[in-house]
């Protein structure tokens, strides 16, 4: 009875190689997996083992995607937007506006808010006649700002309350040719050849120290990666009433006769019912309009 279990399994033994070694080369990756397998329950566990028969594994996967290229994406870059803390970041302007020539530095407070300070100047003249009198003006602008930026939709829109330091001021030279005639209120008079009228103008604001409320669109300091901006704004700054004071020294003549504006009572009323009338318009204007147009840059 044994001998003959003996020759059955004789028999049978070659026939399972042979389906073993065709099973092998049509899937070798699973018999490289039954090896490790094998090995795993016939040994202590290690870590290592476990780890091998992994890498069998992906082996054995990869080679049966030869042929096949897979693309893998770059990783996206995200960018730390810029820092909102003050002082961290600061931006540089320069701008042109009815206050002069000016130049600016801004620096964020919160998400919506931006603080900024700038300085502004300008000196020109411009000669004029008005009723015959010639003016010789020059115009000193002098001021500086700073505002706090807001910004209520997260956009380039922007309220901007602040205060206004300003010592804008304007002087003349006023002359009148020899022998011309010129008005000072109701009077027409003509000058004197011997003795002309000359004299001096001021024009000047009562406080030099102001509120001011600004609208404008762009932000001189981006919270993307943006660094240059071309900011537009438009606003007031209540000033108070500017006043004009006019003093004419010199010989002139009317219907009534000649005098000396320095000493005719009735020249001396003529020149200030003209500097009334003057003062009494600027009255209707107490504050100072703000027109700019500016590029700034964002460190």
């Amino acid at each position: 009875m044994l001998n003959r279990k003996l020759a059955v399994v004789l028999i049978l033994l070659p026939t399972s190689f042979n389906l073993i070694a065709k099973a092998q080369r049509q899937h070798p990756w699973d018999s490289a997996k039954t090896v490790s397998l094998q090995n795993d329950f016939s040994s202590p566990p290690d870590s290592n083992r476990f780890l091998s028969a992994e890498s069998v594994n992906l082996t054995g996967e990869s080679s049966s995607m030869e042929g096949y290229i897979r693309i893998v994406p770059a990783p996206k870059v995200i960018r730390q937007p810029p820092s909102q803390k003050p002082f961290r970041t600061v931006a540089f302007g320069i701008k042109a506006n009815t206050l002069g020539v000016g130049a600016e530095f801004a620096t964020p407070l919160a998400q919506r808010f931006n603080l900024r300070s700038g300085v502004n100047f300008l000196t020109f003249g411009d000669p004029f006649n008005v009723d015959g009198v010639s003016y010789d003006t020059h115009l000193h602008l002098k001021s500086s700002q700073t505002t706090l930026d807001w910004f209520p939709t997260g956009g380039s829109f922007h309220v901007s309350p602040g205060i206004l330091y300003m010592r804008n001021t304007a002087s003349a030279l006023l002359s009148v040719s020899a022998g011309q005639s010129f008005s000072l209120g109701d009077q027409t008079y003509v000058n004197s050849v011997n003795d002309p009228v000359s004299g001096s103008m001021s024009y000047a604001y009562p406080h030099n120290l102001c509120p001011l409320l600004m609208l404008g669109f762009g932000n001189v300091l981006p919270r993307d990666s943006r660094h240059f901006s071309v900011p537009v704004e438009f606003g007031v700054a209540y000033t108070g009433p500017a006043t004009i004071n006019v003093g004419l020294a010199g010989t002139a003549c009317n219907s009534q006769g000649c005098g000396n504006f320095a000493n005719d009572r009735e020249s001396q009323a003529s020149l200030k019912q003209e500097v009334h009338t003057l003062n009494e318009d600027l009255k209707r204007i107490p504050v100072y309009p703000i027109l700019s147009l500016g590029v700034a840059y964002h460190f």
